[in-house]
């Protein structure tokens, strides 16, 4: 018989008499020889092999199902077994039994033991007959978001509230609370709704219920909306083909005009006639219209489905449908070599038109027809928008009398069929200034025109050069993003609309993704100081209130004293676990990282230990960029001797993978430990003769900081500005991100890095840039040349200026500051740098064949020279060839080069690596074990000296 064993389980359990097996162990185990909080199935030791293989099977079914935290509910699992977790477990049993009930459901739930007991685990010893019930009901219903607030909101609502709350009911497929369990979400409700009288949290709870709802039904209509339309990006083939019909049409004008076949001369002398201009004007407002048309019943598809989406687009498919049918004709013929897309998108709105007139049978083939041309409105509308920049803004190549002529037509037609949006009346539309006012000279605008005229409609007074079509056609294009309207893009340098416009940069904003997180961000600003206002009835009305306290602004300000061993890996990869270390240097970013994982990294205690520098704060993040782990570092005593892990979670304080937790553990006892001088900046008092000093009057600093830094910066952003952003660098830009210039910088400023990266591989694979062009774009920063030429005692009195330059999030008072016209300007150009440049090196870091064939062409030399040490420091795991040997500083190739040489082109090659995401302290430890290499893709024929060779002789455009 098996020696019983005493085994301390999560909780302050102890198992007496009892043996546990955990999975894939055949012997029991007594808690030492098991990972801390690991699931066991407990049972008597004269069990039979038999008996414990199938308790530990069944084990093994649980947490599979339903996590590991399943096996802390005292599951049943058969011959006398039942399931629990070791000492160690995070969390507490409410989320245990909840995890259990999402596998066994009511029909099992007696495995879990009295059905009182399980209860009382989820609710409380308060709980009654009625909330049982309700419960009873939520789980065979499968409304496990309600049950899981409900079990949360237990500790602040009372029984008759909480009946409320399980009551709730959320669209099939909307999981309100995918994240974290109960326990951290009562914890965090606690935080919020404790300060607020009892009657009113229920009212708090229902409203945060429903704005989660509506959020997510706003990323369902987005997500069916966008379902529309085509998976491929068709706008290269859509240029190229409209392209080649631009140039038949002006071929046939230049044939008209000779009167033969034009010879080179004859194109370079002719001069475009009024005619052309005229045409070219008209087909565009006939594209941008066509396209609206397609844009809002593919909505109205989307949300009513296809017989009522196409009855509410009737008369606005009729508008569109064009009385010269030779256009839509002519786009329609096949090019040998081009895409079968029609070039003009009035060819599908006639299709569609006389599909719905011809009587036939709307049956599967019927929908499909109509499907097929509805799932390409997104890439005119893009081409159009490209179109309509060209011809009204950045080439206004037509004549002014012709430009006025097209600018007073009126639309009465078109707004018979398509009527306004109530997003955009005219009434209140003042147009678009730089545009509007060539095409209508001394007109006012629409709004004016129509506040002379009250009695007359506003068909009968709009023209087409107010262009409220073109902003119906961005508008159009925002709803099919699941927007209400367009938003004004700011900091492009032109006037633009953006279809689908980034959130509000406000990270302390509770987010509205899930409960889980909405209640976390709350109480994130509880922690910070906020006071929920009173008579509050709205969940929005009490985080504005939490956000609007001084205490929140006070506690966010100010940088972390970061001792200099661990300032040096800021940024570096741990080794052998693909993830990348990054630290805290100030409170903004604790806020952050709290926003999005749901924890308490940002609360008064991690910012007081942070600021007095007892501690270190970091994020590690994985290869997409994703924040995986928060983690503390605290020196060990004495001074000098390391570092070690106070605390390491995963989000919503979760367990970490064990493998990479101990990973990291053994990497920070490599980390060497503070200097003498970092613990004693950090540590030591203020000397006891010296007086503490006086706090000085609060000062308003954002407003401080535009008003004597402002005026300067945004001439100097003008200035650069105008110097370093021509037209090859925007177009650039505009190709990476698929947009009209003008939208570009906003387009690639919403990328996260992995997405960027893949715009910079489309751009790269299509040829719609080569590498040279992209590196180029890369160095252009008018904001930093902005702040660089400032007066150095404007630079000294504020620090903060530095962090417009290095793409740290910005504090209130650069947030500000970078809503100034120029400077809005300039910091949109830095950051789209900014991001080619690690882009470049994220290519290159993975092989991809996009770089090796560019690099194995004819690469410059400063590219070459930043992409190899980037690569020899990074050491990614790729086959790599060497260029020197190991413990060498010479470089063969001809010319000949040192790495040591300080004015050579390895020396100045180490700022580009280490934006491109190299540390480049590395370098000399790499260079000693491996000496300096490159990607073997990179090497063709004659090997490094040929690649050399060709780079020393490259000069890029």
């Amino acid at each position: 018989m098996m020696d019983r064993m005493k085994i301390r389980l999560a909780g302050g359990v102890v198992a007496d008499g009892r043996c546990a097996w955990v999975p894939g162990s055949p012997a029991p185990v007594d808690g030492s020889d098991a990972p801390a909080g690991a699931a066991v199935a407990l049972g008597p030791a004269e069990a039979t092999d038999d008996q414990v293989r199938g308790a530990v099977d069944e084990l093994g079914r649980l947490v599979a199902a339903g996590g590991v935290a399943a096996a802390g509910a005292n599951v049943d699992l058969g011959a006398g077994f039942r399931s629990a977790r070791l000492a160690g477990a995070r969390g507490d049993q409410r989320d245990a039994v909840l995890a259990a009930l999402r596998v066994l459901g009511v029909e099992d739930a007696h495995r879990l033991g009295d059905r009182a007991g399980f209860l009382v685990a989820l609710f409380g010893p308060a709980v009654t007959r009625r909330v049982g019930a309700a419960a009873a009901r939520a789980i065979g219903e499968g409304r496990w978001a309600a049950l899981h607030l409900a079990v949360a909101a237990s500790d602040t609502l009372g029984p008759e509230q909480v009946e409320q709350v399980l009551a709730l009911r959320a669209p099939e497929g909307a999981d309100l609370t995918p994240d974290g369990p109960p326990s951290a979400l009562a914890h965090h409700l606690r935080q919020v709704l404790e300060p607020v009288p009892r009657p009113r949290r229920l009212e708090l709870v229902l409203d945060l219920w429903a704005q989660v709802l509506e959020h997510h039904a706003g990323l369902a209509r987005r997500e069916r909306r966008l379902a529309t339309q085509s998976r491929r990006d068709r706008i290269g083939d859509l240029r190229l083909r409209r392209r080649h019909d631009d140039d038949e049409v002006i071929l046939g004008w230049l044939r008209a005009y000779e009167g033969r076949e034009p010879s080179l001369a004859d194109a370079a002398r002719w001069v475009p006639p009024d005619g052309y201009w005229s045409q070219a004007l008209a087909g565009l407002l006939q594209d941008a219209l066509a396209t609206t048309a397609l844009l809002r019943t593919a909505v109205a598809v989307a949300d009513h489905g296809l017989e009522d989406g196409l009855a509410r687009s009737a008369a606005l498919i009729r508008a569109a449908d064009a009385e010269t049918a030779w256009v839509a004709t002519r786009s329609s013929r096949p090019v040998p070599g081009l895409t079968g897309l029609p070039s003009h998108p009035i060819a599908y709105v006639r299709d569609i038109h006389r599909k719905l007139t011809s009587g036939t049978p709307h049956d599967a083939k019927f929908a499909a027809y109509i499907r097929q041309r509805l799932a390409c409105a997104r890439d005119y509308a893009r081409v159009v928008m490209e179109t309509a920049a060209a011809l009204l803004y950045a080439y206004p190549g037509a004549p002014e009398h012709v430009r006025r002529n097209w600018g007073r037509s009126d639309l009465r037609k078109w707004r018979a069929g398509a009527g306004y949006g109530p997003a955009r009346p005219p009434a209140g539309w003042e147009g678009i200034p730089p545009w509007t006012v060539p095409l209508l000279g001394q007109e006012e605008p629409l709004s004016r025109r129509l506040a002379a005229s009250p009695d007359a409609a506003p068909a009968e007074v709009e023209m087409v050069g107010d262009l409220l079509w073109y902003a119906d056609l961005i508008d159009a294009l925002a709803e099919l993003y699941g927007n209400d309207v367009a938003g004004v893009t700011r900091g492009t340098g032109a006037p633009w609309f953006d279809h689908d416009p980034p959130p509000p940069d406000e990270p302390l904003t509770p987010r509205l993704d899930s409960i889980t997180l909405a209640v976390s961000g709350a109480a994130q600003l509880v922690a910070l100081g906020g006071t929920p206002p009173k008579g509050v009835r709205t969940w929005r009305g009490l985080t504005e209130g939490l956000l609007a306290g001084t205490a929140i602004a006070e506690a966010l300000t100010g940088e972390f004293p970061v001792p200099a061993p661990l300032a040096a890996l800021d940024g570096a990869e741990v080794p052998g676990v693909g993830v990348r270390f990054r630290v805290a240097r100030g409170a903004r970013t604790l806020a952050e990282w709290s926003d999005y994982m749901g924890n308490c990294i940002a609360g008064p205690y991690y910012l007081e230990e942070a600021r007095a520098g007892r501690s270190c704060l970091a994020g590690l993040y994985d290869e997409e960029g994703t924040l995986l782990l928060n983690v503390e570092l605290i020196p060990r005593r004495p001074v000098g001797r390391g570092w070690r892990v106070g605390e390491i979670a995963a989000r919503f304080n979760d367990t970490p993978d064990p493998v990479l937790e101990r990973r990291i553990w053994d990497w920070v006892d490599t980390i060497p430990g503070p200097t003498a001088d970092d613990a004693s900046a950090a540590a030591e008092p203020a000397p006891p003769d010296e007086a503490p000093p006086v706090r000085p009057a609060r000062r308003h600093s954002a407003s401080r900081l535009t008003a004597e830094a402002g005026p300067a910066l945004d001439a100097l952003a003008r200035r650069a500005w105008k110097d370093e952003a021509g037209e090859e660098v925007l177009g650039t830009f505009a190709r990476l991100a698929g947009t009209p210039p003008e939208a570009a910088l906003t387009r690639l400023r919403r990328l996260g890095a992995a997405r960027f990266a893949d715009a910079c591989r489309r751009a790269l694979d299509t040829g719609a840039v080569d590498l040279d062009q992209l590196w180029a774009a890369g160095g252009i920063r008018p904001l930093t040349t902005a702040v660089e030429a400032l007066d150095p005692a404007v630079r000294d009195r504020f620090e903060a200026l530095s962090l417009l330059l290095d793409g740290s999030p910005l504090p209130k008072s650069l947030r500000k500051l970078v809503k100034l016209p120029a400077v809005a300007d300039a910091y949109a150009l830095d950051l789209a740098a900014r991001g080619t440049r690690r882009a470049i090196g994220e290519l290159a870091n993975r092989d991809d064949p996009v770089v090796a064939r560019a690099i194995a062409g004819r690469p410059s030399e400063p590219l070459l020279c930043a992409l190899t040490v980037m690569v020899t420091c990074r050491a990614p795991a790729i086959e790599l060839a060497p260029v020197a040997p190991p413990r060498t500083v010479a470089v063969p190739g001809h010319p000949a080069t040192s790495l040591e040489d300080e004015s050579g082109p390895w020396q100045r090659a180490f700022p580009l690596a280490r934006e491109m995401g190299a540390d480049t302290t590395r370098l000399w430890d790499a260079i000693a074990e491996h000496g300096l290499r490159l990607p073997a893709s990179w090497l063709g024929t004659g090997g490094w000296p040929a690649l050399w060779s060709r780079a020393h002789r490259h000069r890029p455009a």
